[in-house]
């Protein structure tokens, strides 16, 4: 009989599983649509094409948006500074919400097993919040100790949805 030992891993390593409350909801993460919908950039009566507008063709609202603050210091002076969400871990993974999983198309409560507790996914609705959670987001994943990138690129980006219960998102 053959005994192989992986020695890259010590001998005595044990896992411990750490526990932590689950979220109460899914919170979707977009500076455009937040600055429309609190009429702080005129957006006009987009109605349901606002969800479709956000996810599919964001450049229409990303020049609104940059047309009424040429640079994001124009728009923090209209808003007041990002609040940065304070974070015990140095990072968190979020994703890029799939077509159709946002506002009333997102499939229901009757789509999961039973008992699974189903909360209705949300957008941020402030941006100040918006922008200090987007501006330390690279791709999906929030760095907690990123310095904030306080660009267009950066602020104006897709949408990134986050589930995570360690800081309020409403």
């Amino acid at each position: 009989m053959t005994l192989l030992h992986n020695m890259s891993v010590p001998p005595r390593t044990s896992a411990q599983l750490g526990g932590r409350p689950v979220a109460s909801g899914i919170t979707f993460y977009s500076l455009p649509f937040v600055l429309i919908i609190k009429e702080i950039v005129p957006g006009g009566p987009f109605g349901p094409k606002l969800g479709h507008l956000i996810h599919h063709d964001p450049s229409e609202l990303s020049a609104r948006i940059i047309q009424t603050f040429p640079t994001p210091a124009d728009l923090f002076r209209r808003i007041g500074p990002p609040e940065f969400p304070k974070l015990r871990h140095d990072f968190l993974i979020g994703w890029r919400p799939a077509p159709g999983h946002s506002g009333e198309n997102c499939p229901g409560p009757e789509s999961l097993p039973a008992g699974v507790i189903w909360s209705a996914p949300t957008y941020c609705r402030d941006p100040r919040r918006c922008a200090g959670v987007l501006s330390r987001c690279y791709g999906t994943v929030l760095l907690g100790r990123r310095e904030p990138d306080l660009s267009w690129d950066r602020l104006l980006g897709p949408v990134i949805a986050f589930d995570e219960p360690l800081f309020p998102s409403r």
